[in-house]
């Protein structure tokens, strides 16, 4: 019996779906997702951090210099943005969209 529910809640679950993809709904919401989109690809020599040598394309789409966009992510202080970081600063987008209007 207990195989029977546990089956049960299992193919519930995988009939549901998700939250979906996420829409952006501003330029600062396209930029950041943009940036958790490329981070491979612009982390060139591949250690999992992007530096600021690394984000000049960034700085090119999204018209902010490299150091401030390493200044909203950087959570630990090592002056790059781990994918973690980035993801976490996603979170944090109206934040974004304030420090974007100054």
């Amino acid at each position: 019996m207990k195989h029977c529910i546990f089956l049960l809640i299992l193919a519930f679950s995988s009939c549901t779906q998700g939250p979906g993809p996420i829409t952006p709904q501003t330029a600062v919401e396209r930029q950041m997702i943009g940036l958790l989109e490329k981070f491979d690809r612009w982390d060139e020599d591949g250690d999992g951090k992007l530096r600021a040598s690394e984000l000049k394309e960034a700085q090119k789409r999204s018209g902010h210099h490299p150091a401030r966009i390493i200044e909203f992510y950087d959570t630990d202080g090592d002056q790059a943005i781990s994918l973690r970081e980035a993801q976490a600063g996603f979170r944090r987008v109206e934040e974004a969209e304030r420090k974007a209007k100054r």
